[in-house]
């Protein structure tokens, strides 16, 4: 799937709380200056048993039953035998990127992924066709996984397997994550309507929002911010789109319905400094100096350090 960046604190960035619904954290997106939702989840891979090259009765039954560090053991003991079975080479890469997902901590999970990724290209070699697409959507998302550098063999593989038809339940989403990281906003958007149309949820929809708003389509935006506040039960993510909804109004200095978000954003937060300080805006804008004062204090008591409010008092 956290939250993404406060584009518009004055404030440093404090650490957010993790997000228990999401497995595992956007390590591709820390360094860049957009950030989105977590919306990438660890999902459940899924194809017809109908298809795989000979039978194994356990990689059959360690796979459903999603016991991935056994099935880890068992298929590099079957390597180990024999180092074309392409089989257990399969099996072993989606395993150790499965319970590589598992893993919070960046350093426990890279190993998994890595290994994903030699396993899946080996298999690669020795492919009959009949997997290369799901191999291609797995191979993809480790690629994405593997940072920054790796964007590129991400996308190759993920647009191979939809080349493919297997159309993964989370593949736009990390097509558009991609994309959005790499400064291509009008493909992101593309790719996040896609994921949209599979599987609409409220991170996807803040995070279409916030591609839109990059790219100056603001009533776009306001749509998809009306649907994420609609839709959501998690206070953090209405609060967002309450927030931003109050940016676009801001643009179009329609100051009535600004005040409206900025109050929404209070009812769900009370300490919300921005807020405050935005709500003293709108009243230093229409003349009212002692009223807007008395919203920067208020920004100032729960936030001392606050850049903007301080700013305005002293």
């Amino acid at each position: 799937m956290q939250l993404p960046g406060d584009r518009f604190s004055f404030k440093q960035r404090r650490k957010k709380r993790f997000d228990g619904r999401i497995l595992i954290i956007l390590i591709i997106l820390i360094s860049v200056s957009f950030p989105v939702y977590n919306i990438v989840k660890k999902g459940d891979f899924i194809f017809s048993f109908d298809k795989k090259p000979g039978k194994n009765e356990k990689i059959t039954a360690l796979w459903e039953s999603r016991q991935y560090e056994e099935l880890i053991s068992f298929t590099n003991n079957l390597i180990l035998k024999n180092s074309t079975d392409f089989n257990a080479l399969v099996f072993n890469g989606f395993a150790n990127f499965y319970e590589g997902l598992s893993h919070f901590s960046l350093e426990e999970r890279i190993p998994y992924i890595d290994q994903a990724v030699v396993s899946l290209r080996k298999a690669l070699v020795f492919n009959d066709k009949r997997l290369s697409a799901e191999i291609y959507y797995v191979l993809g998302k480790a690629y994405y996984h593997k940072g920054h550098f790796y964007t590129d063999l991400a996308v190759k593989y993920l647009e191979k397997s939809i080349a493919g038809n297997y159309i993964g339940e989370d593949i736009y989403e990390y097509l558009g994550l991609i994309y959005s990281a790499s400064g291509q906003k009008e493909k992101s958007a593309e790719c996040f309507e896609k994921a949209v149309e599979k599987n609409p949820s409220d991170l996807l929809y803040l995070a279409l929002a916030q591609v839109y708003l990059e790219i100056n389509k603001d009533e776009k935006a306001e749509e998809y911010l009306i649907r994420t506040s609609n839709k959501t039960a998690d206070n953090e993510i209405e609060e967002k789109s309450y927030f931003l909804l109050s940016e676009i109004y801001e643009k179009r200095n329609d100051f009535i319905k600004m005040e409206n978000m900025l109050k929404k954003v209070l009812q769900i937060n009370s300490r919300s400094a921005d807020a405050y300080y935005k709500l003293g805006e709108i009243y230093e804008k229409n003349g009212d100096n002692v009223k807007a004062r008395a919203e920067w204090r208020k920004a100032l008591r729960i936030d001392p350090e606050h850049y903007g409010a301080r700013l305005k008092l002293f």
